[in-house]
């Protein structure tokens, strides 16, 4: 008889003997009678029975003898196995039904203990409620076991049971139910359970306190966390380690280095996770130098870096931009015998792209053995390529990896469409979303908002209703970056209406939504909604930032709003301590000089308390081409010369204000200027999305293959406008050539072509969404204002500067742009 069997029968018979108590005449005989023990082997249940009759002799009741006649010794021992079966586990459990044996606690423990194993908690946890006096083993079984599983609700709920039971907890079920509480960020019953720990006496327990400072933790109560650590009775390495590491990741380097010393004070050695702890928690709370200096320690005091402290100090090192502090990290991975790990292959591309080394990146990548690198590898590099500016050389990448049919995921398409969307391939990034998709991968949360920006940049309405049509359907279109980039996307493809109805649904708004609004109404030029959802966000109990008021500055621009746009700026400082920046300044330029301030626009930059950027200047510049001022416009020019040498718009805006003024020797000398520099004027563009599909159009370009007809319509609508009375601005055309070539130089602008390309292609009354370069030109807004009340059709036309809603022959921007 095996081990197992024998302590059955034993347990048994002392279950049967407490359910039927021995007179005194069987206690006596069985103090006279020593009880036999069972021989090695397998016993069949005719010797059971032999064995158990010779052993009890009289003692056993003729009651008890006919209970045990039912006994299937093949039965209970399953309970002590570790492999047995449910339907063996089920068996027991209707023998003990039958028997009367579930009321024996330690039976039943192993009853549930059984059924836990095989995750049938719901027997489990019935086999416990019919315990009418269940022990802490008998809970602590189940709650383990709920925990190991991942179970932690249900755990919890367990120990309720156990407290309304009067079962008093022990040193082995309090760190099982506090760490359910931290794996589900409980801290207010982690907090009762502290109370529970305090007030039956474990504050001594070293396990039980560990316990409590990771809960705290978890639950980003690093104070509290402290505290239950200052009395701990043993402190250990992984119980300092976790504190150490949060201490790191919260930025509080005076107290990582304070947990730090005492430990060596009081002889806990660190580790290599404790190490690894403090530098990624740096790394991550952006303290980068002392994640390199704790780095330099760790090698000093004699501990061997693995990957992840590798790839985190090679990205703290990247982060700090400081080459030269990487290549000596590298030779030591060299030295370590590190460079083939996959990990550390990710982490170096991604530091060679954040230093804005492309040449070390390529060669990096063409010295890695490509089937060492991983996806997070290729990810890496995708990433870093377009960081630098190298989309073309990610694309063809990209496309490599693909024909070998080298793994790559969500994140792989999602960084090459941001990388596209942030560098002027917007088309590209379309494609790529269609063809993530029909390859099966998944866009996420993350995708979207990477797309979307790509719809908005070339008014792609359709791609990104499609875009926003999969964030309902797969149910993230209320996360916050997902819903803040679609309002983003409609106020750029002129459905502003609808960017207040996505904001609308946001539930959780942050900053980025409330300045993705403001910024929406000010491109549409709707001052007054801006300043409303300004003052809204305050209410609503949000700090505006440095955003905030560029959006609200740049309402007061649209709308001409001097005063109001003097008041935000004041108010930055005095009210929020916000100090005023280079784009604050720029809109209160443009603000002044569109307003024909010219001369407070330029007092306001030599006031600047820091030298002013491109953009203040090209602000003035573009005021002066405004109103024609040639002192104010040169000083300007000039100084962009300066700052922007390769910039031709500059050229060309001063070159447009002699131009006006007919000042044609010196429109010569400027162009002549550029033309030694090999500088061109950047050609006006339209973009059009007709039937899912974006056409673009140069103007003066004739490769389109409906240019006739679009020459023809637009010479239909000439003729018509002339007959309504209105005359081609010819004043506009800055040429030195007669009338009738003005005539023809103004019906080559982009936006015109764009638009007879629009009405050709389109139904009848559908309305049209161009976008345009270069700002809008004033003869062009007129000639869209006509074509939109005689066509009868809604136009919404967005430049450089905000967009223009066209309907019933009157544009949303009241003519002042």
């Amino acid at each position: 008889m095996s081990l197992i069997s024998w302590l059955v029968v034993t347990q048994l018979f002392t279950a049967l003997a407490l359910s039927c108590p021995l007179s005194p005449r069987q206690v006596t005989l069985t103090q006279q009678h020593q009880l036999a023990t069972p021989t090695e082997g397998c016993v069949t249940p005719t010797s059971y029975k032999q064995l158990l009759v010779q052993n009890l002799g009289n003692i056993m009741t003729r009651q008890a003898l006919s209970f045990f006649e039912n006994l299937n010794p093949s039965v209970l021992p399953c309970l002590y196995s570790a492999i047995a079966s449910l339907s063996q586990t089920r068996q027991a459990h209707a023998y003990m039904l039958k028997t009367g044996l579930l009321n024996n606690t330690l039976f039943s423990t192993k009853l549930i203990s059984q059924y836990a194993n095989h995750r049938f908690f719901a027997q489990a946890d019935l086999v416990l409620r019919s315990i009418s006096d269940p022990s802490i083993s008998s809970f602590s079984t189940l709650i383990y076991s709920l925990n190991k599983s991942n179970l932690f609700t249900q755990s919890l709920n367990v120990f309720s049971r156990m407290l309304s039971h009067g079962v008093l907890p022990d040193s082995h079920v309090l760190p099982n139910v506090v760490k359910a509480c931290w794996k589900l960020s409980a801290l207010k019953f982690g907090r009762e359970i502290h109370g529970v720990v305090c007030k039956f006496g474990f504050d001594s327990d070293s396990v039980v306190q560990a316990s409590l400072v990771h809960l705290y933790l978890k639950c980003d109560r690093i104070r509290d966390a402290r505290n239950v650590f200052e009395r701990l009775p043993e402190r250990d390495v992984v119980t300092c380690g976790a504190l150490l590491s949060a201490y790191a990741r919260k930025g509080c380097v005076n107290e990582a280095n304070e947990i730090f010393s005492g430990m060596q004070r009081l002889g806990v050695e660190p580790n290599l996770v404790s190490w690894n702890g403090m530098i990624t928690g740096f790394n991550q709370s952006g303290n980068h130098i002392e994640a390199v200096v704790m780095f330099q320690e760790m090698h000093s005091e004699g501990f061997q870096p693995d990957h992840v402290t590798i790839s985190s100090v090679l990205s703290a090192v990247g982060d700090m931009e400081r080459l030269n502090i990487g290549i000596q990290v590298l030779c030591y991975v060299i030295k370590l015998g590190l460079s083939h790990c996959k990990f550390v292959i990710s982490s170096l591309l991604d530091m060679f792209g954040k230093c804005a080394c492309a040449g070390e990146l390529m060669k990096a990548f063409e010295e890695t053995d490509e089937e060492v690198m991983d996806v997070g590898a290729r990810n890496a590099l995708i990433t870093a390529l377009s960081r630098n500016g190298l989309v073309d050389v990610a694309l063809e990448i990209f496309e490599r990896f693909r024909v070998q049919g080298r793994e790559l995921n969500v994140v792989s398409w999602t960084s090459m469409i941001a990388g596209c969307s942030q560098n002027g391939k917007d088309i590209e990034a379309l494609e790529l979303f269609r063809e993530m998709q029909s390859v099966g991968v998944k866009p996420n949360s993350v995708t979207i908002p990477c797309l979307l920006p790509a719809c908005g940049n070339i008014a792609a309405l359709i791609h990104g209703k499609a875009a926003h049509g999969f964030a309902l359907r797969t149910g993230i279109a209320t996360d916050v970056h997902v819903g803040s980039a679609l309002v983003d996307m409609y106020a750029k493809c002129g459905r502003i209406h609808l960017s207040r109805l996505c904001f609308d649904s946001i539930p959780n708004k942050n900053s980025v939504c409330w300045n993705a609004i403001m910024g929406g109404y000010a491109m549409h030029g709707k001052a007054k909604e801006a300043i409303y959802v300004f003052h809204l966000m305050q209410r609503k109990g949000h700090k505006p930032d440095f955003i905030s008021f560029s959006c609200v500055l740049s309402a007061c621009c649209q709308g001409g709003l001097i005063e109001k746009g003097w008041h935000f700026f004041n108010s930055m400082y005095k009210d929020h301590g916000i100090e005023a920046k280079m784009e604050h300044y720029s809109c209160m330029v443009n603000l002044l000089g569109r307003a024909g301030k010219l001369e407070e626009a330029y007092s306001m930059i030599k006031q600047m308390p820091f030298e002013p950027h491109a953009c203040v200047w090209g602000a003035l510049l573009s005021s002066c081409r405004l109103h024609n001022n040639i002192r104010l416009g040169e000083i300007a020019a000039r100084n962009l010369f300066e700052l922007e040498p390769n910039n031709p718009g500059n050229y060309i805006l001063l070159s447009n204000i002699y131009a006006s003024k007919a000042m044609w020797d010196e429109v010569d000398a400027v162009r002549d200027v550029m033309r030694s520099r090999g500088m061109k004027k950047n050609p006006g563009c339209s973009w059009i999305e007709i039937k899912n599909r974006v056409h673009m159009l140069l103007a003066g370009d004739k490769s389109n293959p409906q240019m006739t007809q679009i020459i023809e319509k637009l010479h239909k609508l000439s003729l018509e406008m002339k007959k309504a009375g209105y005359l081609p601005n010819t004043s506009l055309v800055l040429q030195d050539v007669d009338e009738q070539d003005k005539e023809q130089i103004l019906c080559g602008h982009s936006e015109k072509l764009a638009v007879a390309f629009g009405l050709l292609n389109t139904p009848p009354g559908s309305p049209l969404q161009i976008i345009k370069n270069l700002r809008i030109c004033g003869d062009c807004h007129s000639v869209i204002k006509f074509i939109s009340g005689f066509e009868g059709r809604e136009i919404y036309v967005r430049d450089t500067n905000r967009f223009h809603h066209f309907k019933d022959g009157i544009c949303s921007c009241g003519d002042y742009w």
